[in-house]
């Protein structure tokens, strides 16, 4: 019965009727914001028991353009031990939907991704041969799954610049194992049954700015297992708690250190008066004497080296370094937990508290002291104890604890930790050019992209900066970081400039820029109407600025600019100008919260924005008496 169950798959995909995949036979409404055209995508995934499954996967994407080509081009499929490829199938149509070519052996190109390091991951890259836009590649490809902790997600839309003819994804459970589903975004009637959906003409659109961070409209199906079996271990992914039972498997007696490492420990932390001083000193000693190396052979992609074996090699990947890290800690009596987690910039929206599913892809550790909580990212070697940055902050993270799983939230680090403070002096001359000496104070969130420019080298700081800053024509005379390593991390920057041209020359006058380091907002442009909710800032920023501009003498301020106060839902900004003693003092406050907003609030949004805008484009006029 299995086996004419699983052929009934496979019919559909190799019949030898000819596809019409003509360019012409798109609709207009499909092409609209289109790099690509999905004709056809068709996902089927057969359970066969509780550690095993086929899949089946069929599609047909016609490419537009070379961004198109980017992301469909080259079609690639990961295979390693618990997932096998068996068969795959290609060919490629001419904008007339013609067939140009059939994929042949010397078109798979089989490698490993270097950066793995050692694992056991594959991947097959089909090197189809490419045509003038538009053409169409078509492809099936059918796997064996062994070992079933992952169930699909089904995205038939992809990316926002993708437009779908026709996709339908089916699960086929056998009797007596259930699984669990979820549907996010879906449009109406696209459920056909329990267990089958099928999605008709989505088409393509432009993502606006300031929209949430991960919050794009795009339509899903997530599929995760009740009961299960990877590598020979049963687990139940009914709770959260019951699959961190799994996870306790697998980890169980790979936390053990040899004696004279819990020696050393003790000695290391002999006199800390308190648990913080005891995670400070074990994270600091494990930052000194490891490094970061994967290692994801067969199970060892899930499971952790033994804590025993990286004391030994002192290397290790993110399992390997946070199981070796709670061992230490709990070797000085400090509780802490091994915690599963989303990684990733924009990674916060891709977990579902009340969907126990197995889509992590990183481990750090939780430590918990009285009326506090230690988060430790054990894969950096420069990291501030207890800091979390974009890449693990604010999202669902699973702590794998004595008798089962428990989802806890990582920080969040809002406008009021992500702050940045600058003080900067300008000595004008009267022909426009200037010197000009900054002291930055970045803070939180705000000084991620910093404290990284602080770990390399001067000649690429200064690279960097020559890119970034918004200034006309300027030499950099003086670049320096100072990483400041507490709770919350800052950065101490310094720099100086030789700005040839910063004021413009008109006659007696000159006229520079009232926002010379401050990153100025962008208005979006509005040609349509606002389609999806609003986000100020990914994670709240406050940005302070007070500037002062020796004037050449003889000059003074010519426009007198009235100060502005402006508090709203969005966050707040102040500015005032004043001239004494033959010097512009300046003083800029902006804040930008994180909270969302729905569209209906977008007018009011571009009021506060117009407000920011219209003084970040403010000319200052110096005026030379006569």
């Amino acid at each position: 019965m299995k086996s004419l169950l699983f052929l009934s798959i496979f019919i559909p995909f190799f019949s030898n009727s000819q596809p019409n995949y003509a360019f012409s036979n798109i609709s207009k409404s499909l092409l609209e914001n289109a790099d690509a055209v999905v004709r056809n995508y068709d996902f089927t995934f057969y359970v066969e028991n509780i550690g095993e499954a086929k899949s089946v996967e069929h599609r047909a994407v016609t490419l537009l353009n070379e961004r198109a080509f980017q992301q469909f081009g080259e079609p690639y499929f990961y295979y390693y031990p618990f997932e096998k490829i068996e068969n795959i199938e290609a060919s490629v149509f001419d904008a007339a939907g013609t067939l140009v070519r059939n994929l042949k052996k010397k078109d798979i190109e089989d490698f490993k991704v270097a950066q793995y390091f050692v694992n056991d991951v594959r991947y097959k890259i089909l090197k189809l041969p490419g045509r003038n836009f538009p053409y169409t590649i078509e492809y099936t490809v059918s796997k064996k799954h062994i070992g079933l902790m992952f169930y699909p997600n089904f995205e038939p839309q992809e990316s926002p610049s993708v437009a779908v003819e026709h996709a339908s994804f089916e699960l086929k459970m056998p009797p007596g194992l259930a699984a669990r589903i979820r549907e996010i975004n879906l449009p109406t009637a696209c459920k056909k049954s329990e267990s089958r959906w099928e999605f008709e003409n989505i088409k393509a659109f432009r993502p606006e700015p300031f929209m949430p961070v991960g919050d794009l409209p795009l339509p899903k199906v997530l599929v995760a297992p009740t009961d299960f079996e990877f590598a020979g271990v049963r687990g139940d992914m009914r709770s959260w708690n019951g699959y961190g039972k799994f996870l306790e498997k697998l980890n169980q007696n790979r936390q053990e250190l040899p004696p004279e490492t819990i020696e050393k420990l003790k000695k290391l932390v002999a006199d800390c008066p308190d648990d913080a001083c005891k995670i400070q000193r074990i994270y600091e000693n494990l930052q000194a004497t490891t490094r970061y190396f994967f290692v994801g052979l067969g199970i060892g992609g899930w499971q952790p080296a033994p804590a025993s074996e990286v004391d030994e090699f002192k290397y290790g990947d993110c399992k390997g370094l946070s199981n070796y890290m709670v061992s230490m800690l709990r070797a000085v009596e400090v509780e802490a937990f091994y915690a599963i987690i989303q990684a990733g910039e924009t990674a916060a929206a891709a977990q579902f508290p009340d969907f126990p599913n197995p889509h992590f892809n990183h481990i750090i550790v939780c430590a918990p002291v009285k009326n506090d909580t230690f988060w430790l990212e054990c894969t950096s070697q420069s990291e501030s104890c207890g800091f979390l940055g974009t890449f693990t902050d604010n999202r669902p993270a699973l702590l794998i604890c004595p008798g089962g799983g428990k989802l806890l939230h990582t920080p969040k680090y809002d406008e009021t930790q992500n702050t940045v403070f600058r003080e900067t002096e300008i000595s004008l001359a009267p022909d426009g050019s200037a010197t000009l000496k900054s002291k930055g104070i970045f803070q939180g969130i705000s000084q991620n992209v910093v404290s990284e420019l602080a770990e390399l080298s001067p000649e690429f700081q200064q690279k960097y900066f020559y890119k970034i800053l918004n200034v006309n024509d300027f030499e950099i005379k003086t670049l320096s970081f100072k990483r400041i390593k507490k709770r919350l991390p800052s950065v101490e920057q310094n720099l100086e400039l030789a700005l040839p041209r910063l004021a413009t020359v008109s006659g007696k006058r000159l006229f520079l820029p009232v926002n010379l380091l401050s990153e100025k907002l962008e208005i979006p442009v509005v040609d349509t109407v606002r389609r999806f909710s609003i986000q100020p800032d990914s994670r709240g920023l406050t940005e302070n600025d007070v500037v002062k501009i020796s004037v050449p003498a003889g000059f003074q301020l010519e426009n007198q600019l009235e100060p502005t106060a402006v508090d709203s839902d969005f966050g707040q900004f102040e500015i005032s100008v004043k001239f004494e003693n033959g010097q512009v003092e300046i003083h800029r406050k902006l804040i930008l919260n994180s909270k969302i907003f729905p569209k209906e609030r977008f007018a009011d949004w571009l009021s506060f924005l117009k407000i920011v805008s219209k003084w970040d484009k403010t000319k200052l006029v110096l005026v030379k008496k006569t």
